[in-house]
């Protein structure tokens, strides 16, 4: 039995979570966990999204996301809400056959994650006239990607959010937060506070699950850095992605950017607890290992890897995002 069907087998004995629904995650951390939102919390979120996108029956949703994942559902959940069209890209994604398709369906607005869209611009596809808007999430648009989308006629607008808020909060260049959302900075994060919040985190406990709400007074404390501005949310990056290494804080984004940029590949970091480091660093590549030697020697001792791999490919889930959980149980020397 998947962790899916036992979760819903012990959900449906808890009754505060009746009216759910289960999405599973592994955030930035690469530990699995189920985020549990309500219908009412879904609904309110699409509502939301519909006002600032100004969805109307006349527009078609396209849906190239798979409905598991929070970012899918919510486009099926627009359209049902507004009465727009839906339709659903079928068979597995392929950039050139998606260009065509949304043409020959019509598609207004669509939704994406950065993965698909580097596709659609490695492949120099020019985006069908009818398409107004896409929607960028799941990760953060690279301005470069995104210069290079619009270029081609792919009107992209980047969007922040997670599974945590049912789905996007801030949507547009300069990321304004979306109607009914507010935020405010606590410590170093960003807390936001809306009726698309989750209703739980679910976690594997022995042979069973706990769940714990993780909000205070109606607030979410993300792990996100940001800054608030008079255009929306700065992001600056994740919190649990900097680390302690030798005393020293090293951001494992920042130093996944540089890593990428000089082998001009797919990267990826992986964290492993050490008595006498704090922490130790283990890269994973698609190409380039013959130079990651040379090039490691130049960086710092707190940036130092201890030991790389090449892969023929990263583990990825099912939008794109390079699956952490699978690539922490790889083996490293």
């Amino acid at each position: 039995m998947s962790g899916d069907e036992e979760l819903s087998k012990w959900a449906r004995q808890n009754a505060s979570l009746r009216g759910h629904r289960f999405f599973r995650t592994s955030g930035s951390s690469g530990v699995e966990r189920w985020i549990a939102l309500s219908d009412d919390a879904l609904e309110w979120s699409a509502r939301s999204v519909i006002e600032a996108l100004e969805i109307t029956s006349d527009d078609v949703l396209g849906l190239a996301l798979p409905e598991v994942h929070v970012g899918g559902y919510g486009v099926v959940l627009r359209a049902r809400l507004s009465g727009a069209g839906l339709e659903r890209f079928g068979g597995r994604w392929n950039a050139g056959g998606f260009a065509n398709w949304a043409g020959v369906s019509g598609v207004t607005i669509t939704s994406l994650v950065p993965t698909q869209v580097h596709d659609l611009v490695a492949g120099e596809f020019q985006a069908p006239e009818c398409l107004g808007m896409v929607v960028v999430g799941g990760g953060a648009l690279d301005q470069e990607l995104c210069e290079r989308a619009r270029h081609l006629g792919w009107p992209v607008v980047p969007s922040y959010g997670m599974t945590e808020t049912s789905s996007q909060i801030a949507t547009g260049d300069g990321l304004p937060l979306l109607p009914g959302w507010e935020a405010r900075i606590e410590g170093d994060r960003l807390a936001v506070r809306g009726g698309g919040l989750l209703t739980s985190v679910i976690q594997r406990k022995g042979e069973g699950f706990v769940s714990c709400d993780p909000k205070v007074d109606g607030w979410f404390l993300t792990n996100d850095r940001v800054e608030l501005t008079p255009a929306g949310l700065k992001i600056l990056g994740r919190a649990d992605r900097v680390v302690k290494v030798l005393g020293e804080l090293v951001d494992l984004d920042g130093l996944e950017s540089f890593w990428k940029e000089a082998l001009g590949c797919e990267v990826a970091l992986v964290t492993r607890p050490d008595d006498r480091r704090g922490v130790v660093l283990h890269l994973f590549s698609e190409e380039g290992g013959d130079r990651i030697e040379s090039l490691n020697a130049t960086l710092s001792g707190p940036k130092r890897l201890v030991s790389w791999r090449e892969v023929v490919v990263l583990p990825r889930s099912s939008i794109g995002k390079i699956d952490r959980v699978v690539l922490s149980k790889f083996h490293v020397d």
